[in-house]
């Protein structure tokens, strides 16, 4: 007795709907609108572009405490260390090394495939090209946190075919 299509559809199915985002769907966005309206550029190439939130490490540390450590968090910071290829043209890519260039704040984003973001400003501190003869060119480069990383937010209009595409986005 062979399974049918129709009993192929009625498996079951796990019902822990829980699932782990993948890294590959998360990206890294610069602002190349104006100061009026935003327009979100994809930086190509992306390898990675991990964002690092710290916060300072105040002792409060005293006699009564047992000869344990107290510590309280200070002032907080964000960076973000982008590695990715070097993509020919890519609009992103070139935002960033003229935000470098011209000691401006660059507008970023970092949005996933469902449209959740944080965005905040950063000065460009770091960037650096390598084109060994032997691999393909890379970029990295240092993004430093001017002021607070926005809370989780969700661009309603965001769709994932823009993650594809490093001109104009949503």
């Amino acid at each position: 007795m062979a399974i049918t299509e129709e009993q192929l559809k009625t498996l079951p199915e796990n019902p822990d709907k829980s699932v782990a985002s993948p890294g590959k769907d998360h990206l890294l966005q610069v602002d190349g609108g104006t100061t009026d309206k935003a327009s979100w550029i994809t930086v190509g190439g992306q390898r990675n572009a991990p964002l690092d939130q710290t916060a300072d490490s105040i002792d409060a540390s005293h006699k009564s405490s047992g000869g344990w450590k107290q510590t309280l968090p200070g002032l907080k910071g964000w960076t973000c260390s982008y590695s990715g290829l070097r993509i020919l043209n890519d609009d992103g890519l070139t935002i960033l090394d003229y935000c470098f260039r011209n000691s401006k704040q660059a507008h970023v984003r970092f949005i996933d495939k469902e449209g959740n973001y944080q965005e905040g400003w950063c000065y460009i501190t770091k960037l650096t090209k390598d084109t060994s003869y032997t691999a393909v060119a890379t970029y990295t480069a240092t993004l430093s946190g001017v002021g607070a990383i926005s809370e989780a937010k969700k661009d309603a209009t965001y769709t994932a075919t823009t993650t594809t595409t490093t001109s104009t986005g949503a």
